[in-house]
């Protein structure tokens, strides 16, 4: 597989690579980026790093199946002909950037970048395109009503939500973290829903009545924003956010070899990412996040659950949010 990273000099792009060069060795890896010079410094620098992922005990990798990291420019996403496309690129955030309204203030910032680079991805074939830029479910949409491919080819990364619920519900039950899986719907920002009436331990359903519903929200909603008042604006959440795009693409990959449900992982369960809707959950012409599996042409299956009447009520208030903006910014001018 070759995975271009568009806004590849960035602090996620350039983890995202590390981390696929240590996960997922075999997949090439091109950072797209206007800075050409950065690019090319972390691809070097990465590379040099697969020396050692692949040389040292345990490695099963061999030096001739190891895939390259290069750099490129915008204009030649024609001609790398990528297999999945991952959109980090964004405007620069200002240093107090460090609250939870910052993820929407970043739409009028970042919607003429999602423009130019939709006019650089025109000449592909419909390519899985995975928005990570913030307000994430805006711009899933903005880039499907630009680019008119089928819409199984739009995601939304919003997997960071899922392990900061994890560790949360981990933490009340007094559970490993890894063992909890409660996926997470609706808006990737504030307006994110937990699904706590599926949620499982190792596998098993758990009573979750016990549990604060509000407390356990208010911790996903601020936890990125304390991270970011201690490391700076520029670090983000490099390291959860870098695993979870590492996550989707293996996911890819292993949903276009196996034919079943092997891109599930290890707890065996959907996992939620943003993508438009056409009638799911009674909701069209938005992008929310809701549980999907994938294959090589990105969404092959929306699940429709039964949700409990509050995570019901939960996810209108996300759609009523995204639909707001979408409408405010159409009515702007941002149609492409």
């Amino acid at each position: 597989m070759h995975v271009a990273i568009v806004g590849g000099a960035s602090t996620i792009a350039t983890t995202v690579a590390h981390t696929l060069a240590g996960v997922t060795p075999t997949v090439d890896v091109s950072l797209v980026d206007i800075n050409e010079g950065a690019a090319w410094a972390h691809a070097k620098d990465i590379t040099h790093a697969t020396y050692h992922f692949s040389n040292a005990p345990g490695s099963t990798t061999a030096g001739d199946e190891v895939g390259t990291i290069q750099a490129a420019t915008p204009d030649e996403l024609g001609e790398l002909d990528p297999d999945f496309i991952v959109f980090n690129a964004a405007a620069p955030q200002p240093e107090d950037a460090t609250d939870r309204g910052a993820r929407e203030a970043e739409l009028d910032r970042n919607l003429p970048i999602v423009e130019s680079v939709a006019e650089d991805l025109r000449p592909l074939d419909p390519t899985p395109l995975l928005v990570v830029t913030n307000p994430i479910d805006r711009l899933v949409y903005q880039f499907y009503s630009l680019l008119e491919w089928p819409r199984r080819y739009f995601l939304g990364y919003s997997l960071s939500e899922t392990a900061r619920m994890a560790d949360a519900i981990g933490t009340e039950l007094a559970v490993p973290q890894n063992d909890v899986y409660c996926p997470m719907m609706g808006e990737h920002g504030e307006n994110v829903v937990p699904i706590l009436s599926r949620t499982r331990v190792d596998g098993e359903p758990v009573e979750t009545e016990p549990l604060d519903r509000e407390e356990l929200l208010e911790y996903v909603r601020d936890i990125p924003f304390e991270i970011a008042k201690e490391r700076g604006v520029d670090e983000t959440s490099r390291w959860v956010t870098s695993a979870g795009i590492a996550r989707v693409i293996r996911s890819v990959i292993a949903g276009s070899s196996d034919g079943g449900d092997g891109h599930r992982g290890r707890l065996d369960e959907p996992f939620c990412l943003s993508t438009p809707l056409s009638g799911e959950y009674g909701y069209e012409d938005l992008a929310l996040s809701v549980p999907v599996d994938l294959d090589a042409d990105g969404v092959r299956e929306i699940h429709e659950w039964d949700l409990a009447p509050e995570e019901t009520s939960e996810l209108a208030v996300a759609a009523d949010a995204i639909r707001a903006d979408l409408e405010r910014t159409s009515a702007k001018g941002y149609e492409g």
